[in-house]
């Protein structure tokens, strides 16, 4: 299998966009909802169905958005952080996971205390 090529900077990248529109949609769209609705010449259910519409979609981008994208950030630590360990010397790797082991000995790695 040839790698993945999802890396982690884009990944860190997109989880940064994500929490940061998410959470200026939830404070900004609200108020656009107002703006619009404030005509003078508008009827009244077509207002107030128009703020339900509003609603329902800030209700949906506040639950969903802002978490995936914090998701999306831890996502690329824990990438960054494996695809570190997977590069690094088997004695570093074998620190790391918390066993210590002799050379040439690998059946008797014992927990670090």
């Amino acid at each position: 299998m040839n790698g993945s090529r999802l890396r982690p900077r884009p990944v860190l990248w997109w989880g940064i966009g994500l929490t940061l529109g998410g959470v200026l949609l939830t404070l900004l769209l609200p108020q656009l909802g107002y703006t619009l609705t404030l005509q003078h010449d508008a009827s009244t259910g077509v207002d107030q169905g128009m703020l339900v519409g509003i609603d329902l979609v800030v209700r949906v981008v506040a639950q969903v958005v802002p978490p995936l994208g914090v998701a999306l950030i831890g996502a690329s630590l824990v990438m960054t952080y494996v695809g570190r360990l997977l590069t690094a010397d088997p004695s570093r790797r074998a620190a790391v996971a918390g066993l210590r082991s002799t050379p040439g000995d690998d059946e008797g790695a014992e927990p670090v205390v």
